[in-house]
């Protein structure tokens, strides 16, 4: 869940410097690509140096929408420091903050490294150096060491200055291969450096474990993932600006600027308006059924999850809008409300252009280098049917208990659906376009998610009036830190799963997989098993990155295709936010309804054993996520 909101004596010219970076990059992110297209359509020649353009403004809007997330102490953990007191309290705070304090700093130093003399000087773009354009891989580390000491009060801000005394120890190395950039070699360094790794052989296996057990008492996880990668390279000998090296090269892939573009374009949409529109929609065509305010629900739920790509926008969002639509069809009570929406919120997560299958599809070609077959396409294809089946799930759910309420039905209304489906429209043709532009060739996954920023931006703003400046600042303000948290996640467990890859655990743990199981049809279950209790503990961006390495070749193993492993992977992680006692959608629920978290246990039960069929029928049958591939199942 995300922390808790802070304030720091310095984070009014921290947020406005962090902001503004991020602002800078998320324009150049959504214009340029849009003008390389247009002119390339044109006039045959597009837009000089707009690769490096876009790969490069996706690093700033990262880095800094992350720097934006640390000064308002929004990042991803899954507790709060807050959630305790007395001495114990106390004295966890404290070790978060000297943590916090010591990754940021150390993964600064390696970032500034890599800037310094990871680059020729020769590779340019309108004649800066690429170095100048990378430079925010260390800004961004940078704004939130000070936001670390700036967050941190009394007892917690001596533990986080002892904490950068600490990160300064981890990166003699990095701090070393910097100065080298100058000329300059400090031969003390070399020493503090071999001192450092000696010391990460020594204790990373119980610093690992202390931040594990910090990451419950609101330890951001790209803190938890990240120093754990710190340790485990500087234990190993190895260099530890291979962290930034690998998330600046995860970075460059086509796919990824689509992460923060999607998001940023259905947090528009939320603070627009289109919620309500489309709740109207669905409930003048589908209200005349059973279950037809259910279905409804389910299907705004849906298209939020997957437009945000952020779990949980669903309920805290349009949770309120969405709960009064159905208590108020007297189909439904508060109770079965709660339960459908909160079992509803994570449904849109298999459904093109959702960041979860991004992400896997992104590191599933990395990790399945023989296969170039695999791409993202046939990610967004393996999904489309077991996507549908969880939401059919959910609105079978919501008919059966409409029918066996046997409340009353209105009649259908042909012009009050055509007038809702009207104001609606531009909202609703978003799938359509972003289908015909992918399917025809016309333009690439990231020049998609620009035009649909854009196309949000200018019909709900200019055309429509119901985006205007405040609301859009409002929207980026809300996008910004969620982007920036989980792009600093995926960065930082690209980092680690580097790690494990090289380390050849993978192969290791297939190896020993394969031979104390012999069943595909055992693994499997052990498999969605695992899966839940991983979907409980972790975002679902780490889980991908630094999991799926390991699952992914004892699937290939097992003869599992990746698409249908990919399937698997993500509805696990979804139906893993459900899964008692720690799922994150569950306080999510608790907090947007105001009731207290047993009770949403409570009342999430009977969809969760729902979800649990569809899981087991997506497993043991591959057809439905490969049937609509090139060439049917394979």
């Amino acid at each position: 869940m995300p922390a808790a909101r802070t304030d720091g004596g310095r984070r009014g010219p921290l947020l406005t410097v962090a902001m503004a970076g991020a602002a800078v990059g998320a324009a150049a992110l959504t214009i340029v690509p849009v003008l390389n297209l247009v002119l390339a359509r044109l006039f045959w020649r597009g837009l000089p140096e707009a690769g490096p353009l876009t790969e490069h403004a996706l690093i700033a809007l990262a880095f800094f929408a992350a720097a934006v997330a640390g000064v308002e102490g929004a990042h991803l953990s899954l507790g709060s420091a807050r959630d305790g007191g007395g001495r114990l309290g106390t004295a966890t705070a404290a070790l978060g903050s000297a943590f916090a304090a010591a990754i940021d700093v150390t993964m600064f130093f390696a970032g500034l490294s890599l800037v310094l003399i990871g680059f020729e000087p020769a590779d340019r773009a309108f004649g800066v150096p690429i170095a100048a354009f990378a430079s925010p891989l260390a800004i961004g580390y940078l704004l939130m060491t000070i936001a670390d000491l700036a967050r941190a009060k009394g007892t917690a801000r001596l533990a986080a200055i002892a904490g950068l005394a600490f990160g300064v120890f981890l990166s003699a190395a990095p701090i070393a291969n910097a100065l080298s950039a100058f000329g300059v070699y400090l031969e003390p360094l070399y020493g503090v450096a071999s001192a450092a790794g000696a010391f990460c052989r020594a204790a990373s296996i119980p610093l690992i474990a202390l931040l594990a057990a910090l990451a419950f008492r609101g330890l951001p996880l790209y803190a938890v993932i990240a120093g754990s990668a710190i340790f485990l390279y500087l234990g190993s000998g190895s260099a530890v600006e291979l962290m930034p090296s690998e998330a600046y090269n995860l970075f460059m892939n086509d796919g990824m600027p689509a992460i923060p573009l999607f998001t940023l374009a259905g947090f528009a949409l939320s603070e627009s308006g289109a919620g309500r529109r489309l709740v109207a929609v669905f409930r003048e065509w589908f209200g005349w059924m059973p279950g037809g305010e259910a279905f409804a629900a389910v299907l705004v739920c849906a298209f939020f999850t997957t437009f945000t790509g952020a779990n949980g926008v669903a309920i805290l969002a349009l949770g309120g809008i969405l709960a009064t639509v159905l208590t108020g069809s007297g189909a439904y009570d508060e109770r079965f409300a709660h339960g459908f929406l909160t079992a509803s919120s994570s449904v849109g997560l298999l459904f093109p252009p959702s960041m979860a299958v991004i992400i896997y599809a992104v590191n599933a070609t990395f990790v399945v280098r023989a296969d170039s077959s695999f791409t993202i396409g046939d990610m967004f294809l393996g999904g489309l049917l077991p996507g549908a089946m969880l939401v059919l799930a959910m609105a079978a759910m919501g008919v059966a208990r409409s029918l066996g309420k046997g409340s009353a039905r209105r009649a259908f209304d042909g012009r009050a659906a055509a007038a809702a489906s009207w104001k609606a429209l531009p909202e609703i043709l978003i799938p359509l376009i972003i289908v015909a532009l992918y399917l025809t060739g016309f333009a690439g996954l990231t020049e998609i998610s620009a035009i649909v920023l854009l196309y949000v931006v200018l019909v709900e703003g200019p055309i429509r009036g119901d985006l205007d400046a405040r609301r859009l600042a409002a929207a980026l303000g809300k996008a910004v830190p969620i982007a920036g948290g989980a792009l600093i996640i995926i960065a930082a467990a690209r980092g680690l799963s580097f790690y494990t890859m090289e380390a050849g655990i993978p192969e290791l743990f297939a190896e020993w997989i394969t031979s104390a199981v012999s069943s595909r049809f055992v693994f499997l279950l052990l498999l969605n098993l695992a899966l839940l209790v991983v979907g409980c503990f972790m975002d679902i961006f780490s889980a991908v990155l630094v999991i799926s390495p390991l699952v992914i070749p004892i699937g290939l193993a097992y003869g599992v295709h990746p698409v249908h492993l990919g399937v698997i992977f993500i509805a696990n992680l979804s139906i893993g936010f459900l899964t008692p006692p720690i799922g994150m959608n569950l306080f999510l629920a608790s907090y947007a309804f105001g009731k207290p978290v047993m009770r949403i246990y409570k009342d999430v039960l009977p969809f969760f054993a729902a979800q649990l069929v569809v899981l087991a029928l997506i497993t043991w049958i591959p057809w439905f996520s490969l049937a609509l591939l090139p060439g049917g199942s394979r």
